[in-house]
């Protein structure tokens, strides 16, 4: 069964039909309450009134047969025709009917009351079986021109057989009227079934009308409950004249009436209804139309329309006011594949392409218009596709987006030629836009990046961290931030973030900076700043132990050469007590002065005299063999040498390094244990240097001494290098051992690092440059010449020390010279007034009150510009010794004095022809 879907109900002709149906109710009711069986019409009178009714009923029918069987097919649906066959078959039974009623001429059969009531039954039974089987396929499909035909001749079959059956097999037929009786029961029972299929029928359309709109519905549940009462009046009559025989045909006309303006709506009615609705809604359409088609005319977009083969067939104002007035020709030529609508064949033939493939185009077309200035469309091409889906032709619809095109090829140029780098991101994180210079940060191209979630960038925030962090900046609009991402190649970087948000677009425009030469700069600095306080402090150490060496070394002068002098001149036995004291006195003198050597070798700058290109493997195996005896046997000393290259330095100054590490080593083991000397070519990247604090990289000749002895605590680590620091117990070390390592390494451009853990030992590798061995072998060492004695030549000798100068005046007085003192550097140049030639070399002091010692060796080569100047000082760091050459100063001496090389410089400066002789 096909369902009436709801729709809005018809109300007043629903409420019209249910006041109908209660008015004939009610007359039908006073009928059966009068009773009116009891007023009969004269035969004469009712046989014409009968007729004519049954006439007029007939004509009714008819008519809706033939509305029905005219009205167009698609507005007809099979149900319709159904009932309106029924009525025509029940309009030909009728007019049998009519035709048999007694009293009427004879046919092919004489007239009878019970063929003219088979004949009704018949037409009132084949009209309540129709309705009732409608009221449960109202809304069947329109009919196949067969299935019309069909359903006529099945009715029309049913007819001719029932015409056949009542003319000629009356004695067949059930008695349904006895004259003086009335109705028989089977008329009765028979017109009650009828009266139910219709009830039936009546109840189930009046159902349907109260869910439809549809004025069919309405009217058929009017006709079928007054068909029914009809019915009910008939099965009530007694004599075939009486007047409720006559009400039950009155009310089949009104039936018949009924359905025929149910009809009349569905056939004649509802499609004009529909064709002026039609008209109407066309009305509206072209309206409609003619407000879009001014719509596209007046708009500024640039519309046009072309055929499948790209012609263009109709174009808006905007598009003609770019291209400017053309020819009736060029007009005809215009296409949408060829310029001047699309000027790049290129991208013509890739628009015709996607055109043809079905397929909407979208894209940038540079153009010119009609002044030939260039300009740049956002063109959108769809196919035209008619109902059945196949493609008419194409519509264009282009946006003049020059001013906005150029303004975003700008922004696209700043971003790509920016610095830093740039991202879009979604609500979520996705990037949606990225440019080259953060491609070139994270070594990702920009079609990886795309894409990506920001939390598979970010180093340090996890991707919970990451969504928390974006709902802060959803929150406060905007943020700014430090973090570090993750390079493509696996290695972080660090970043400065400004990321900005913006609700409208739930989009995140995030500005990205690379710190990582800022952290590498700041680093830099701090480096700086840790070797200046390290070069300070180094600074502030030298010109304290530099004033105390001055001083010491003056005192240590006089001390070990008057000692000298004494055990040479005034001991003859030198296993005396006195002798034994003397030498004490020297041995002791001895040690002092190489005590102040290393205080001043910790702040010297200037490289030793004997640097040169050696080999540090020669000097690792000649102190292994030195110091192997003086190592405990519960404590292997081993090396191991693996790349035998090159260094610039001092031979006996790597000596010291390396036996100062090694005593160190030995000294931080407690019973057994291992010292490990390893030399090695190492690369160094990032490393901290322990003594200068300056960050190396490069390539070094490692030289590492460890040992597996206590280690070094982390709080003594920053002070191994300072002067007088030990972590040794008192008496067991001076604190010096490291701190001359540090002068020496700095001189030799060297550097330190330490690894130590208290508990698992200590590792100092020191780091040397690299340099290329010399060719050629060191020559053999020859024998100097002896020092001949001087013969009276004049020497002054000027110290603010007296000591110091009485002890030089003694020494070179023994040695043949004659000597003059002077304590102060005025006396000195009053003589040089008084006497200038008096006078053949000078041996002054560098440090004095007044002058010093260049300065007065400048004032007295003013008069004796050939003069012979010794200079000499207790710290050598103070004096300035391209300046001394500048002056004329070719020798320079340290305090405590070194006499050999003093005696030697003499001779050379003073005599012509020195004898050999032994010192």
């Amino acid at each position: 069964m096909e369902h009436v879907q709801p729709s809005k109900p018809n109300r007043p002709l629903l409420q019209q039909q249910l006041v109908l149906i209660a008015i004939y109710a009610a007359m039908a009711l006073a009928a059966m309450l009068l009773p009116l069986q009891n007023v009969q019409l004269p035969p004469a009178f009712y046989l014409p009134l009968h007729t004519l009714l049954e006439f007029i009923s007939i004509a009714a029918a008819f008519l809706v047969f033939a509305t029905v069987w005219h009205t167009p097919s698609k507005e007809a649906s099979s149900s319709l025709l159904l009932v309106a066959i029924s009525l025509f078959s029940a309009g030909w039974l009728d007019f049998m009917h009519a035709l048999s009623y007694q009293g009427m001429p004879e046919l092919l059969t004489p007239a009878s009351a019970e063929k003219a009531i088979a004949f009704w039954l018949a037409a009132r039974l084949m009209v309540a079986l129709t309705l009732f089987g409608i009221s449960f396929y109202p809304r069947l499909a329109p009919p196949t021109s067969w299935t019309r035909y069909g359903f006529l001749a099945a009715y029309g079959a049913i007819n001719l057989l029932v015409i056949w059956g009542v003319l000629f097999h009356e004695a067949a037929l059930p008695d349904t009227y006895i004259e003086g009786s009335g109705l028989t029961p089977f008329k009765r029972g028979f017109e009650w079934l009828i009266t139910s299929l219709l009830g039936w029928a009546a109840w189930r359309y009046y159902r349907l009308a109260r869910r439809s709109d549809d004025e069919f519905l309405s009217l058929i549940f009017g006709a079928a409950s007054i068909a029914a009462l009809g019915e009910l009046l008939l099965a009530q009559y007694e004599v075939v004249s009486d007047t409720m025989n006559l009400l039950g045909h009155l009310y089949k006309f009104v039936c018949y009436s009924l359905i025929y303006r149910a009809m009349f709506v569905v056939g004649v009615r509802r499609p004009y209804l529909r064709l002026a609705a039609q008209t109407r809604t066309l009305q509206q359409a072209n309206d409609t139309l003619r407000t879009q088609s001014l719509a596209l005319e007046s708009i500024a977009s640039l519309v046009l329309v072309t055929d499948t083969e790209g012609r263009v067939r109709w174009r808006n104002r905007a598009s003609q006011a770019v291209s400017g007035p053309l020819s009736t020709e060029a007009k005809h030529q215009l296409s949408l594949f060829t310029g001047p609508v699309t000027p790049d064949p290129a991208q013509a033939a890739q628009v015709r392409t996607t055109l043809e493939a079905g397929k909407v185009w979208r894209g940038l077309v540079h153009s010119k218009d009609s002044l030939g200035h260039d300009i740049i469309l956002d063109r959108t091409i769809t196919p035209l596709r008619n109902d059945a889906g196949v493609i008419e032709g194409y519509v264009a619809v282009g946006e003049d987006v020059t001013d906005s095109a150029k303004a975003e090829l700008r922004h696209k140029r700043v971003l790509e030629t920016a610095i830093d780098g740039f991202w879009i991101s979604d609500s979520l994180g996705r990037l949606l836009e990225v440019n080259d210079a953060y491609a070139r940060m994270s070594g990702y191209t920009t079609d990886e990046l795309i894409g990506m979630h920001i939390s598979q960038l970010d180093a340090v925030e996890s991707p919970e961290d990451v969504r928390a962090h974006m709902e802060k900046i959803i929150q406060l609009g905007h943020d700014q931030f430090e973090t570090r991402h993750r390079h493509k190649l696996g290695h972080e970087f660090a970043v400065e973030i400004s990321a900005t948000y913006d609700p409208e677009s739930q989009h995140f425009f995030i500005f990205t900076r690379d710190r990582s030469e800022s952290e590498q700069s700041a680093a830099i600095k701090q480096d700086l700043e840790r070797q200046l306080q390290q070069s300070q402090k180094v600074q502030a150490l030298g010109q304290l132990t530099g004033g105390i060496a001055h001083d010491f070394n003056n005192i240590l002068a006089a001390i070990l050469g008057y000692s000298t002098l004494a055990l040479d001149r005034f001991v003859a036995d030198k296993q005396s007590k006195l002798a034994n004291y003397l030498r004490e006195v020297i041995s002791a003198s001895e040690r002092a002065r190489d005590l102040i050597a290393k205080m001043l070798s910790f702040t010297r700058t200037q490289p030793s005299a004997s640097v040169g290109v050696i080999s540090p493997a020669e000097v690792i195996q000649e102190v292994v063999a030195m110091m192997r005896p003086s190592i405990p046997s519960s404590i292997l000393l081993r090396s191991r040498i693996d790349d035998e290259l090159s260094i610039r330095m001092d031979p006996g100054e790597l000596n010291q390094v390396l036996v100062n590490l090694i005593i160190n080593a030995r000294d931080a083991i407690d019973g057994h244990g291992v010292i490990d000397i390893h030399l090695h070519q190492v690369t160094v990247e990032g490393r901290i240097c322990a003594a200068s604090h300056q960050r190396l990289s490069g390539s070094y000749l490692a030289l590492e001494v460890a040992d597996t002895g206590s280690g070094i605590a982390p709080e003594y680590r920053s002070r191994l290098f300072d002067p007088f620091f030990t972590t040794k117990d008192v008496g067991k070390g001076t604190g010096l051992g490291l701190s001359v390592v540090h002068g020496i390494l700095r001189r030799s451009g060297a550097h330190v690092v330490v690894d130590s853990e208290p508990g698992h030992g200590s590792r100092f590798q020191l780091l040397f440059p690299v340099v290329h061995s010399p060719s050629g072998a060191p020559g053999m060492p020859q024998n100097g010449p002896l020092i001949p004695a001087g013969t009276g030549q004049h020497i002054w000798v000027v110290d603010d020390e007296p000591a110091v100068a009485s002890y030089l005046g003694e020494l070179l007085g023994d040695w043949g010279y004659h000597v003059r003192l002077f304590n102060d550097p005025a006396a000195v140049l009053a003589a040089m007034e008084a006497t200038p030639n008096a006078i053949d070399l000078l041996i002054t002091d560098q440090t004095m009150p007044g002058l010093n010692g260049i300065q007065l060796a400048q004032r007295l080569r003013l008069t004796r510009p050939n003069l012979p100047v010794i200079l000499c000082s207790g710290f050598s760091e103070a004096v300035d010794r391209a300046e001394a050459q500048r002056q004329g100063i070719r020798h320079f001496f340290g305090k405590p004095l070194a006499v050999k090389e003093l005696l030697k410089v003499l001779a050379e400066e003073l005599l012509a022809k020195p004898i050999r002789i032994s010192y």
